[in-house]
């Protein structure tokens, strides 16, 4: 009997081996959400899927809040520190500017940011790509090799290569957490994927949410284009709102 090496899988970034696993939910996000933790009695945390499981997650860096391995820990951590750097300050603005923000649909890069707001809203879009590339491995996407030239580039400036971002407010969420009647939270959608005539897996889409705060993602493997919604410094958010028997669905928060 021979013994049979088994593929180990290789960073979807640099071609390393892939020995870390990617946040599904940041820590940072888990951290301003539910305290340092460990999630214990009262303060029990859980992490529900499509499936209406819903599995206890004891702190923020459980396996429950991460991805399979796709990335070496070099790109996962090192590499793409500014990118997740750009991503906390976000969500930092967020919650201190939340019914202002919240109301008015709009914000500024340059308050968020400061001076250096158009290579930091790069950075932002760089860890929305990481992101979504490693949901897309998961679903047999290959990512091309203009995303990778991309976060490769530390000049590279506006939308990237292949990927369509929109910024969005779900009003239903904002008017709960204005109320007090809702937490802060995370979620992101089930992901939606399509096949080309080659019958490969080219287009996967999907969205992600802060509490109210949710972008659109869609990755095109056979479109070089990239597109967002917040071109410039002023971002103005459409506003959305669920079916009401999706509305009638959302739990009581005591």
């Amino acid at each position: 009997m021979t013994d049979t090496a088994v593929a180990r899988p290789s960073c979807w970034w640099c071609g390393a081996i892939a020995d870390s696993r990617e946040h599904k939910f940041t820590a940072y996000e888990l951290r301003l959400a539910n305290g340092p933790g460990p999630w214990i009695g009262d303060g029990a945390v859980v992490h529900g899927d499509f499936s209406e499981k819903l599995l206890q997650v004891q702190g923020p860096n459980s396996a429950l809040a991460k991805f399979p391995p796709s990335m070496c820990a070099n790109c996962n951590n090192a590499r793409s520190q500014p990118f997740d750097r750009a991503y906390q300050k976000m969500l930092a603005y967020i919650v201190d500017h939340e019914e202002e923000m919240g109301t008015s649909r709009r914000f500024r890069f340059s308050e968020v940011y400061g001076a250096d707001w158009a290579a930091e809203r790069t950075n932002l879009i760089k860890y929305f790509v990481k992101h979504a590339c490693c949901r897309a491995v998961e679903s047999g996407v290959q990512i091309p090799d203009g995303v990778r030239g991309y976060l490769n580039d530390p000049s590279a400036i506006g939308a990237a290569p292949h990927f369509h971002f929109t910024l969005s407010i779900q009003q239903d969420m904002l008017e709960l957490r204005l109320t007090g009647d809702m937490p802060w939270g995370s979620f992101f959608g089930d992901a939606e994927v399509y096949t080309n005539e080659a019958r490969q897996v080219s287009v996967i889409r999907s969205h992600y949410s802060w509490g109210w705060f949710r972008y659109y993602w869609l990755l095109n493997a056979d479109d070089p284009l990239g597109t967002t919604t917040f071109e410039g410094d002023l971002v103005e958010m459409g506003r959305e709102a669920l079916p009401a028997e999706e509305r009638a669905s959302f739990p009581t928060f005591n």
